[in-house]
């Protein structure tokens, strides 16, 4: 996505007087089940390019693409994006025989509205809602809507940056059918046929640290899933109730304006 953030950078910019942007390159590792829910892990270690952006409208940083739409005082309308990454099926166990999960990427709004800001810390409520779309990249299908209302609390201190967040998870029928249904043809003695239905999809904690000085900058994250009282939670693709995922990065920052 942040290629495509990069390829946008120059529309921002004309529409923006007053501008901040750093570039850089560096490199990213990410730790995380093929699905929530799945027992089945990967490490993805790959170059990343940096970008921030911080324009009258529109920002790009280590939470991806965010932009003012509508704003009054402690309230605002952002655009919010999210996705996953795809997994195969035949090395993720229970899936073994069913079509593999694509590269999804999410797509809506969000409202923000900042409960208090003072000194270093903030607080703020986010309530999002987004669609949801895949792609094996020779077409793309739609995948259904998940919300997340989350709080989020940032300090920011000298060269570091802390962000810890709270969420609860929903999705519609659509989303949860393409990650935990089984239809007939892929019912088996030990995975018998199961139907999703909408609604509460577990709850999420995350802890993410930056540090950046001179050309320098560092991330890393911790997020962590609870799955046990979500309505799949019975479907037979769903190995345990718990989910982790980690990832360190490093990059260079070779131009800031």
């Amino acid at each position: 996505m942040k290629f495509i953030f990069l390829l946008l950078l120059p529309f921002f910019s004309l529409y923006a007087k007053d501008y901040k942007l750093d570039l850089g390159i560096g490199i990213a590792s990410l730790y995380y089940p093929n699905y929530i829910g799945s027992k089945s892990t990967q490490v993805l270690t790959l170059p990343i390019p940096y970008i921030r952006y911080t324009g009258k409208y529109f920002k790009i940083d280590e939470d991806g693409l965010s932009g003012k739409l509508f704003g009054i005082k402690g309230l605002r309308l952002d655009l919010s994006v999210s996705g996953s990454l795809p997994a195969n099926s035949d090395s993720s166990g229970v899936r073994e025989g069913m079509p593999d999960l694509d590269l999804t990427g999410e797509i809506g709004f969000k409202f923000v509205y900042k409960i208090f800001e003072q000194g270093v810390s903030k607080l703020e409520l986010e309530l999002p809602l987004r669609a949801v779309l895949s792609t094996n990249f020779s077409n793309l299908k739609y995948r259904g809507l998940v919300t997340n209302p989350q709080l989020k609390y940032s300090l920011n201190y000298s060269h570091f940056e802390w962000t810890f967040r709270t969420a609860a998870y929903f999705g519609n029928k659509d989303y949860h059918s393409y990650y935990y249904e089984v239809k007939d043809k892929y019912a088996t003695s030990s995975r018998p046929a199961y139907k999703a239905s909408g609604g509460f999809s577990g709850y999420r904690g995350r802890v993410g640290m930056t540090y950046k000085k001179n050309s320098w900058w560092f991330g890393g994250l911790i997020s962590y899933f609870d799955i046990k009282n979500a309505v799949y939670s019975d479907s037979p693709l769903v190995e345990t109730h718990h989910a982790l995922y980690s990832g360190v990065s490093l990059a260079y920052i070779f131009y800031t304006n």
